[in-house]
């Protein structure tokens, strides 16, 4: 997918926040997140993604459907053997509503590609230990 410029600045600005970490902290694209890097080494993985099902392709859908699609690929992932933490997409734009997502731990590149498109996403978040978290456009 080729973004158009408000679409990828809006992504590029909003806050990826992990909220069920015992203390939650913020991600930023471009940026190295030491909490996350403490966590991924305590969990013994190198690779993490911070994705969401709501919303696909940025249409909006009611809360209701976004909660349900939200659980579904949460249990999904869970089967599939990752350990998940909730997090939230917090957008700095004010026409666009938080997000409900998921931190995936130990997911790597290509696989979390796969759960985005899945999920019918434009783009998800994917990082490794030490390296700055980057937004990937689903393909």
């Amino acid at each position: 997918m080729t973004p158009n410029n408000a679409l990828r600045d809006a992504y590029l600005r909003t806050v990826y926040r992990v909220v069920g970490a015992p203390q939650p902290f913020d991600i930023h694209i471009g940026q190295c997140s030491a909490a996350l890097d403490r966590m991924l080494k305590t969990c013994g993985v190198s690779e993490w993604a911070f994705v969401t099902a709501s919303n696909p392709r940025s249409r909006r859908l009611s809360d209701g459907d976004n909660a349900r699609r939200n659980a579904e690929m949460k249990h999904f992932v869970q089967q599939a053997g990752w350990s998940t933490l909730d997090g939230v997409g917090v957008p700095c734009e004010g026409q666009w509503q938080p997000e409900e997502s998921v931190l995936i731990l130990g997911i790597d590149r290509d696989t979390a590609m796969t759960l985005a498109l899945r999920w019918s996403q434009n783009a998800f978040v994917w990082g490794a230990i030490g390296k700055p978290a980057e937004l990937l456009w689903v393909t």
